[in-house]
């Protein structure tokens, strides 16, 4: 009966319907068919689950006699049960390990199987856990796999009840390339199945990012997430500015098209967290401009020379902030100055008409040119924090690729608010704190100065933010100010751009009772390298590498590689920038001598399940006898020794003997060397990473992020000894 040509016909017939749903109703779009073997012994299909229509979907459009696994316990609910109960469908008790012996049967009899890996439907948008009776079917089956990403099924009628619930939502449906049959034979027997599991879950995550990351530009996304999220609110600052999507939109053109009306191609942009900050940084995208973000905490001379190297002849800034920071107005002479304050009466009733009008009709300003994707979006200045700022050129495609990678791992959810103190022109605070809200459709608030330490957690309470981005410096002033009520509604923290302290972490979990996540990135990578998430974090790393990103360790003179899992670490992806600005000679080790892989400079260990460890910075880490010491391991086993708010900081210089020695920098007058030595020698450290000299500074100096300016902090340490 079931191969006779009236069942057939049935099918067929029903697959008619359904493809005529879906295609009127929801505009569907399907990719990758050509991916789904036309001939096989033994397959698995696996897919993210969020909606009652995602098995439905698949069978129309995957012609295979495959089986539906569904949750045996699920399918007994009176509302499931008249769709559950055919011959599609394989009941299984997910909690049985006995339950699997049919599904493995079934399989090695060549009957191809639909599983959704989380054995539910999302609650989040996003992948939630993955049962290991996935992976481990896949294990003892030695099926290929097949994996799929079903988009916008989420914010169907189909999908758990929430917010963003639509009636005639588009939907896609991303077929990914067969993977080869899971071989673990090199992992312990009682890790395989937990190892199986995370590598589907790899899968299911490089999928989706594959299907969503399509060629695009900031500005053309901003315009087309605007319109379809038109009154939800986007954006709040300190100045009680709230704006919704449509608000933003028109905005954005209003000041996108009076900023942009010059010839300059590469505009200037000094200002702090506001929201009309925001709007400009995407007017200016709109209008296919280049912003260059200024760091207004790197002091004028570093300012001239970010100013010069993007030949900058228009900057667009605030007298308010240049007061703050104690800038002079002269600092800009000879260029072209935008004081936000002047803009109200600078812009007439025709321009913001013109900008309601590209609003609703944006014509050319939302479609993008051929590869467009590729040019540059915007122009960063790495912290300088060992060098001269260098001038990094992240294109469209650069930073767009690590929104979706981050969202990838991070499950942001429709009623979700971020609170982002971090200034725009650090890259951790533009894509983490502006540009991926925006992306995934929630609000977020921008405020002024993350050095505010009580004013920060106030806002997050009163505000009622779930997820906060910092660094650690500015996470410990938080901890030390905030009542243990403020942090109530929040979901996420996550700490990127320096070492995230165990005092910090451990004050978080024990006061807050969250915990704070791990980051670790670059400018150059625009700038998310890797990151804890709920579902894969291991204590004292940074998470894994995001779905996407490529990473190989190179050996390193003096430092134990540990069988290869120690090295300095290069990562390449399509979130690794462009390259440097008139930088020939470094473009050329990057782009030519390195194939196109990122040297990061960081001495990284790999971790047995995947996870980054960072050792430090190679330009951290001093040579004592022929033995490599790190610096920051050295700083990060003093913290806190000498006093909660004291500062400690270990220097490297010249030693006729052993060829370096370690000085101890501190902010407190009372350290002691004897003491400092005492905490290392009891956490482990040998006797040639003790420090031989002690020197008290009153301030240490400090970057915008938070991070010690070694620069200056040497050049301080050479005036005094001088």
């Amino acid at each position: 009966m079931k191969n006779s040509p009236l069942f057939i016909l049935f099918q067929e017939s029903a697959r008619f319907i359904f493809k005529a749903y879906f295609r009127l109703v929801h505009r569907v779009r399907i990719e990758g068919m050509e991916n789904v073997p036309a001939t096989f012994e033994k397959l698995i299909v696996i897919s993210n689950h969020a909606s009652l229509i995602d098995g439905l979907l698949i069978w129309t459009y995957l012609k295979l006699p495959f089986r539906i696994i569904v949750d045996r316990t699920a399918a007994q609910k009176p509302l499931y049960k008249p769709f559950m109960q055919n011959r599609y469908t394989v009941q299984v008790d997910s909690m049985s390990p006995y339950g699997l012996k049919e599904v493995i049967r079934r399989v090695r009899d060549g009957i191809p199987l639909l599983i959704f890996p989380e054995g539910r439907r999302t609650l989040t948008g996003s992948v939630m856990k993955i049962y290991e009776g996935t992976g481990f079917a896949a294990l003892r089956t030695g099926a290929p796999i097949l994996p799929i990403y079903l988009g916008g099924v989420y914010r169907t009628i189909y999908a758990p009840a929430h917010k963003g619930r639509r009636l005639f939502p588009p939907i896609s449906m991303s077929v990914g390339k067969l993977r080869e049959p899971l071989v673990l034979d090199h992992f312990p027997q009682r890790e395989r199945k937990a190892e199986a599991a995370r590598q589907i879950y790899r899968m299911l995550s490089e999928v989706g990012v594959e299907a969503r990351n399509k060629p695009d530009t900031l500005g053309c996304s901003f315009v087309r997430l605007c319109k379809a999220n038109g009154p939800r609110p986007l954006f709040n600052d300190s100045t009680a500015k709230k704006v919704t999507n449509r608000k933003a939109l028109i905005g954005a053109f209003v000041l996108g098209g009076h900023l942009s009306r010059g010839t300059d191609r590469h505009i200037g942009v000094m200002l702090p967290n506001l929201t009309v900050t925001a709007l400009i940084l995407m007017g200016l995208q709109i209008y296919r401009k280049v912003p260059t973000l200024l760091n207004y905490s790197s002091g004028p001379a570093a300012l001239r020379h970010a100013m010069d190297l993007a030949d900058l002849t228009t900057v667009v800034t605030a007298r308010q902030l240049l007061t703050r920071v104690k800038l002079p107005e002269e600092l800009f002479q000879g260029r072209k100055v935008i004081y936000l304050e002047d803009l109200p009466g600078e812009i007439g009733t025709g321009a913001k008409m013109g900008g309601m009008i590209h609003a609703l009709f944006p014509g050319r300003y939302g479609r993008m040119m051929p590869q467009e994707h590729k040019e540059t979006a915007c122009i960063l200045f790495t912290s300088g924090s060992e060098g001269v700022p260098k001038g990094v050129c992240l294109s469209h495609e650069n930073i767009i690729t690590n929104v979706y990678q981050a969202l990838s791992r991070i499950d942001v959810r429709q009623d979700d608010h971020f609170l982002n103190a971090l200034p725009l022109f650090h890259s951790f605070g533009l894509t983490a704190g502006l540009i991926i809200p925006i992306f995934a459709g929630v609000r977020s608030f921008l405020y002024v100065n993350p050095l505010h330490y009580r004013i920060v957690p106030e806002i997050a309470y009163q505000e009622k933010c779930t997820i906060l981005m910092g660094t650690n410096t500015f996470l410990n002033g938080y901890a030390k100010r905030a009542n243990p009520y403020d942090f109530y509604s929040m979901r996420y923290i996550f700490s990127g751009a320096e070492a995230l302290t165990d005092a910090v972490f451990d004050r978080y979990a024990k006061t807050y009772g969250i915990r704070v996540m791990a980051g670790y990135g670059a400018t150059e990578c625009s700038p998310i390298v890797s990151i804890a998430s709920a579902l894969e974090h291991e204590y004292g790393t940074v998470g894994k590498p995001l779905p996407g990103i490529e990473c190989k360790l190179l050996p390193v003179e003096g430092i134990d590689t540990k069988n290869g899992t120690v090295g300095k670490l290069y990562v390449r992806g399509k979130n690794v920038m462009k390259g440097y600005l008139k930088n020939e000679k470094a473009n050329h080790k990057y782009l030519v001598e390195d194939e196109g892989w990122y040297d990061t400079g960081d001495i990284v260990e790999i971790t047995e399940k995947g996870f980054l460890k960072i050792a430090g910075r190679l330009k951290r880490f001093a040579k004592i006898s022929g033995e490599m010491v790190s610096l920051t391991a050295l700083e990060e086993a003093l913290a806190g020794a000498f006093g909660e708010r004291k500062e400690v900081v270990v220097m490297a210089v010249s030693d006729e003997h052993k060829g370096e020695k370690l000085i101890l920098v501190t902010n407190n007058p009372q350290a002691e060397l004897k003491a400092a030595r005492e905490v290392l020698k009891s956490k482990g450290f040998s006797d040639l990473a003790s420090p031989r000299d002690i020197r008290v500074i009153k301030e240490l100096p400090k970057l915008g992020t938070g991070k010690v300016d070694y620069v200056k902090l040497k050049a301080a340490m050479e005036e005094e000894k001088g």
